[in-house]
């Protein structure tokens, strides 16, 4: 009995030390006001934090933004710029036909024909897509217009230097899509992704509207050999798939003054990477509205062939293109911001057939982008002409990432 009694006392001692350390740890964990803490940081970590506890005294810049669903042409002019050839003709359709590994085969023209021509185990060039497009105001009537070389990509969002971003989001799509962006400051309900532990803001539901405010502090704008603007990423975040489906876009951050009609005039925006249309929620729907000619058995037969020619490798979602107004003025110096998403097959080296280009205030020969990588680099051509940029490894652009650019 005693020792009973002397056990019970223990475990009752026991509980009350642990009680005691709980609420002790309770007390130390708790939430408290944010003031700067007593933490001498390295190199310039200090001026990360500092920057948060100063006033934001920008402006709201407003933007109208819906899904919407479109079908999309990867090659909207019909020919291969590279060798200006038709993509359709009757010989690549008759070669195509009988290539059975995509991968190795060669057309006496360009590869182009592997992934754009319209064959029996070949969609073509129009996928059903959903894009991010803005639109003049809340009614959602009017496209706001934008640069042929913008291609598909979403509309570029600009701001300066402690301004906010106030995005009007309606998602007018099948499938449940959000806008995440790289760089800006948001609260947790305006992250847009999805992962364990979000709320039901972390995404839109089709029919339904949302509106983001990202915020922009100095820490994502131009450093001292940036020129006056730094680009950024944003994108769909439900899925790690949701690039594919054609959800991406621009953020551009400007120095305090410097956003002006001018500057919007002097700098291009291009994104590079392989949409694997594989892996795009869209890939049954094209197959059964946009490409009656395929044949299900020999796809089966020739599967390899079929996935690869579903890898278009392009530039805002143009292959083998010209934009009309891809234009560069000589002597010159242009804003070109690049941005890279994708996966593993997306380490591309970019370059340009002509201008000195820059990075950092350093002469470069070539720009390595990774998979969620952004570059701004700074480009100058001095002489007049029609040149190619993309390049993918310093090959010229067989593959379909290349574009041509007019210099006058």
């Amino acid at each position: 009995m005693k020792k009973l009694l002397h056990f019970i006392v223990t475990i009752a001692a026991l509980l009350v030390h642990v009680q005691a350390q709980d609420t002790a740890i309770d007390e130390q964990d708790a939430p408290e006001p944010y003031v700067p803490p007593p933490v001498k940081y390295t190199d310039n970590f200090h001026i990360l934090h500092d920057e948060l506890t100063q006033p934001h005294t920008g402006i709201t810049r407003t933007y109208y933004i819906a899904v919407d669903e479109v079908v999309w042409d990867y090659l909207p002019d019909g020919n291969d710029t590279i060798f200006n050839t038709s993509i359709n003709d009757s010989p690549a359709k008759s070669w195509i036909s009988k290539c059975k590994l995509s991968i190795i085969c060669n057309y006496v023209d360009s590869e182009a024909h592997i992934y754009l021509v319209v064959a029996s185990t070949t969609i073509g060039a129009r996928y059903h897509k959903a894009l991010y497009r803005e639109y003049t105001d809340d009614s959602y009537r009017v496209l706001k217009p934008r640069p042929h070389w913008q291609g598909l990509m979403g509309p570029v969002l600009r701001g300066e230097v402690g301004d906010t971003l106030e995005i009007h989001f309606w998602n007018r799509a099948s499938y449940n899509f959000s806008m995440h962006p790289h760089g800006v400051l948001y609260e947790f309900e305006m992250e847009g992704a999805v992962y364990k532990g979000t709320s039901n803001t972390a995404f839109v539901r089709p029919g339904e509207k949302y509106t983001y405010r990202w915020e922009i502090y100095p820490r994502a704008g131009p450093g001292p050999s940036d020129g006056n603007s730094l680009v950024w990423g944003y994108h769909s975040h439900v899925t790690e798939n949701d690039i594919y489906a054609g959800l991406y876009g621009a953020i551009i951050v400007y120095k305090p003054g410097t956003l002006t009609e001018d500057s919007v005039k002097d700098e291009i925006v291009t994104s590079l990477f392989a949409s694997n249309e594989n892996l795009s929620p869209y890939l049954d729907r094209t197959m059964a509205e946009l490409a009656p000619q395929l044949d299900l058995q020999a796809i089966q037969e020739n599967r390899m062939a079929f996935r690869h020619s579903n890898n278009k490798q392009s530039i805002n979602g143009l292959m083998f293109s010209a934009p009309r107004d891809l234009i560069i003025p000589t002597s010159k110096t242009i804003q070109w911001h690049l941005l890279g998403w994708g996966s593993m097959m997306d380490l591309q080296d970019i370059r340009w057939e002509h201008g000195a280009v820059t990075l950092f205030d350093k002469p470069v020969s070539h720009i390595r982008l990774y998979p969620a990588t952004f570059r701004t680099v700074q480009v100058k051509a001095d002489q007049k002409g029609d040149y190619q940029f993309g390049f993918i490894n310093g090959q010229p652009g067989i593959r379909g990432m290349i574009m041509r650019y007019k210099v006058v």
